[in-house]
């Protein structure tokens, strides 16, 4: 069975041989240690003051010249391939344009702060939404063609399917989350306004996502993909933004058509949420979705609360976290018992996926080494023994 074929059946319920492993290694730190760092530090090209002299003046125009959308995605495929993993989250940027030599624009209407990741990169930071009213949602002048964008995915995951499909099952990121881009665009507080006073507004920009997203995930299953991956995060560290009844009634519609859309096309689909969604489960599940990801330690949600109630029609995707275990602080001894009690606590039934709860610089790839080769040890139905034991 090829790499995509046992993640499918492994969101299908099926009895694997192997616990699968999805790669959630996006940023430059973690992907330099295992593709090798680069000769000059990329922080101290965009501190030079040649680089924010060229960047202030003509920015915008250079973007795309300077960013290769597809960059990401084939680095993290390459890293994926080289660790062993079964899958990686296939992640292609094309929402940010060089504003100035400090910040990055969103073309949802967001600017983010351009910093150094803390081992010589660059990386961004959310600073301020930018469509805080009618008037600055309608007037706004970025916002994608989305039938451009669809062309640029084709192009792009048609290329890392020839290049990697047979090697790695690659996940298409679905480029728009629906709650999450309109709350980071307007604000928490506004989009809040907006629901009570102006639901409109709020369909307006949800509809403007959903064609986008829709002909971006055709786009992927025509491309050859066949598990897309959507991200919308929807929690806080202790539960949901707002009343899962609401996030139902707005966006749940978007996130059945989308769903339903991958598997009248015979694929799957996973949502992407972070924070403790132990609320909005049920939810998921209603929309349509086959698994989620994260299921992050710092936040309250009880993975094996949630195996218990939602795995036997819900599949696992996460669980190793990225603020300890996944980073140089940990030992590995404590990295190799974290794999154990998640493979002990999800392996039984099927329906889980090992991976990193998110991507970030700080991550340790000699941990995730740990991790898989873990995996390797226990996760071919040592579980058994192992939940014996316990």
């Amino acid at each position: 069975m090829d790499p995509t074929g046992r993640v499918i059946a492994a969101l299908d319920g099926k009895a694997l041989g192997q616990v699968p492993t999805l790669s959630v290694i996006l940023d430059d730190h973690p992907l330099n240690q295992v593709l090798g760092f680069p000769r000059i530090e990329p922080w101290k090209i965009i501190s030079h003051p040649i680089t924010k002299f060229i960047l202030d003046r003509w920015g915008m125009k250079l973007g795309q010249l300077v960013v290769d959308p597809k960059e990401i995605m084939f680095r993290s495929a390459e890293a994926a391939i080289r660790l062993g993993f079964d899958a990686c989250w296939g992640y292609l940027e094309t929402a940010f344009k060089i504003w100035d030599s400090k910040t990055l624009l969103e073309v949802w209407g967001i600017y983010h702060n351009i910093v150094n990741d803390g081992h010589g990169n660059g990386y961004y930071m959310y600073r301020e939404p930018l469509i805080t009213s009618r008037q600055a949602y309608e007037a706004w002048p970025y916002f994608p063609d989305p039938d451009d964008w669809a062309h640029t995915t084709y192009k792009c995951f048609s290329k890392a399917q020839k290049k990697f499909g047979d090697k790695l099952c690659i996940c298409g990121e679905v480029p728009t989350d629906f709650y999450d881009t309109i709350q980071t665009s307007m604000g928490f507080a506004n989009i809040a306004k907006f629901i009570r006073k102006d639901r409109d507004l709020i369909h307006q920009f949800l509809a403007r996502l959903d064609e986008i997203a829709t002909k971006c995930t055709v786009a992927m299953l025509d491309a050859g993909l066949r598990v897309i991956l959507k991200g919308d995060d929807h929690g806080l560290k202790t539960g949901p933004q707002m009343d899962p009844k609401i996030f139902d009634e707005i966006f749940g519609p978007a996130h059945t058509r989308i769903c339903k859309l991958v598997h009248d096309r015979g694929g799957r689909i996973l949502i992407h949420s972070c924070g403790d969604n132990t609320k909005m489960f049920d939810y998921f599940i209603k929309w349509g979705y086959d698994g989620g990801h994260a299921f992050e330690t710092t936040s309250n949600v009880n993975i094996l609360h949630e195996k218990k109630t939602h795995g036997d029609k819900f599949t696992i995707v996460g669980g190793m976290g990225v603020d300890y275990h996944l980073t140089e602080r940990s030992k590995p001894e404590e990295v190799a018992e974290r794999t154990i009690e998640l493979i002990r606590t999800c392996a039984p039934g099927g329906r889980f996926l090992l991976a990193p709860a998110h991507s970030h610089p700080d991550v340790d790839i000699s941990k995730v080494k740990i991790m898989l080769d873990t995996v390797r040890e226990y996760g071919n139905f040592k579980w058994k023994e192992l939940s014996k034991s316990t």
